[in-house]
């Protein structure tokens, strides 16, 4: 059999960009006559797989979530994945019954996962794949293909597009620990750049200029104690490890209660994505579904004195300087929101289920629910400060570093470049934006050809 370069997607827009920068990587390395195959996915699942799922329906494992999280077949730990394409639909949230034939339907497509990895790795001669979107059901063939000695590229932040053959899929959407040290020089540049990326919107956080900002109405909140950032409920819940909750929005849940319970006085915020406005569909429709579960959620608290919420659009920033970070304690299951509160000096509790390796001394973090708990009961000066040396290391590694997601080698910002020195685009334009400007392109491929950047391996 031919040699052939597996691929989820080849489609005529941002996918051939990327896919076609991997197919020629692994030509350049192997030297050899390849091929581009879209993996098509089979119409009938893996019936051994549906049989599986069964009996584990008897064994009463479907009603429960936490059990639902740990479902394995075939090596293949895939119940997170279940789950999280699960509550990617808004109607997962709307009932009991909802949420269930949503599973069902997502069940049955898993089955089809199996039954369509198993084929190709039964009648194709290939060493290497490309595959999209692997916090959903494509990491059922992440699991199959790499349990298969096959290499595996993706794009995901913080890293942009990898190769991988690494057994834990986590390990893709995190950053390792490193240990650096700076001499004054350095340490003073990358003050300067944090100043610069958390203290203006003209530098800030590429995926918050699709929403329109409002000025803070919200001035006298030294009396507060903590500070809740609220995270998308829809969007690639349970990408990190399992640390007890099965969504947001549970975690959410179980923070207010702690808090209320406590007699706590404390600040929900909505993230700023529940107000986006693009051209694109998609982006418009999850941030509609995630800012309707937010505003069902606050309905019952909003009358309460110990508690404000906020549902608008506002800056952190600008909330920080409004805050006491000599009693407010920051809390935030994951995100970049916690690097930014860092930088504002406030003392910060996260889930050690990160973008972050734990071993970077951040923020306050907990394992599980019981641990959550406990932390959460801990007074303000209980709690740690970040260590600086590691906030700067990942600041440098993760803002200032050419090869990853902010940096000018980062496979998004070279096309841009490209696409800028044709004058086919404006300079600020937005990720998005330029996705869709290069869709509307014809002829992309000699474009493709002359870009150059790194693939980082793991």
């Amino acid at each position: 059999m031919n040699p052939v370069f597996l691929t989820t997607r080849f489609t005529d827009d941002i996918y051939k960009y990327i896919v076609l920068k991997c197919f020629l990587d692994v030509k350049k390395q192997k030297k050899e006559s390849l091929e581009i195959k879209v993996i098509k996915q089979k119409k009938f699942p893996d019936f051994n797989f549906l049989f599986y799922c069964l009996v584990c329906f008897f064994k009463g494992y479907f009603f429960n979530k936490e059990k639902l999280v740990f479902l394995q077949y075939q090596k293949v730990y895939f119940g997170r994945q279940l789950l999280a394409s699960t509550f990617r639909n808004f109607k997962s949230y709307t009932s009991t019954f909802n949420f269930f034939y949503i599973l069902l339907k997502n069940l049955f497509t898993a089955g089809r996962y199996f039954r369509t990895a198993d084929y190709y790795i039964n009648n194709y001669n290939f060493r290497f794949v490309y595959l999209d979107h692997l916090e959903y059901l494509n990491s059922i063939y992440y699991f199959k293909f790499i349990n298969n000695n096959k290499d595996v590229y993706t794009n995901k932040m913080p890293r942009g597009i990898v190769r991988s053959n690494q057994k834990k899929i986590e390990n893709i959407f995190k950053l390792d620990f490193k240990k650096n040290s700076f001499n004054q020089n350095q340490k003073d540049e990358i003050d300067k750049s944090s100043a610069d990326i958390f203290t203006s919107l003209d530098n800030y956080l590429p995926w918050l200029h699709y929403t329109n900002y409002e000025t803070t109405k919200f001035k006298n909140l030294k009396d507060f104690d903590y500070i809740v950032y609220a995270h998308s409920f829809t969007d690639a819940q349970l990408k990190f490890e399992y640390d007890g909750f099965i969504n947001t929005l549970d975690w959410l849940i179980f923070t207010v209660n702690v808090l209320k319970k406590k007699g706590a006085k404390f600040i929900i915020k909505s993230h700023p994505n529940f107000y986006r406005k693009t051209s694109i569909k998609d982006i418009n429709e999850r941030s509609d579904w995630d800012k309707k579960i937010y505003t069902k959620f606050i309905r019952q608290l909003i009358s309460d004195p110990n508690i404000l919420v906020i549902n608008e659009p506002i800056l952190n920033f600008e909330i920080a300087k409004y805050l006491d970070n000599q009693k407010c304690i920051v809390i935030t299951k994951h995100g970049t929101v916690q690097l930014e509160m860092i930088y504002h000096n406030f003392k910060v509790i996260t889930s050690e289920s990160n973008m972050l390796d734990p071993k970077y001394s951040l923020t306050n973090t907990w394992k599980n629910k019981l641990d959550y708990k406990k932390i959460l009961q801990m007074n303000w000066n209980e709690l740690e400060y970040a260590n600086k040396d590691d906030f700067r290391t990942v600041m440098d590694y993760l803002f200032l570093n050419d090869q990853m997601c902010y940096g000018k080698k980062y496979y998004l910002n070279v096309l841009k470049e490209k696409m800028l020195s044709l004058n086919l685009i404006k300079k600020n334009i937005s990720n998005e934006d330029l996705a869709t400007k290069f869709k509307m392109m014809k002829n992309k491929e000699q474009m493709i050809n002359d870009i150059s950047f790194p693939i980082n391996i793991l």
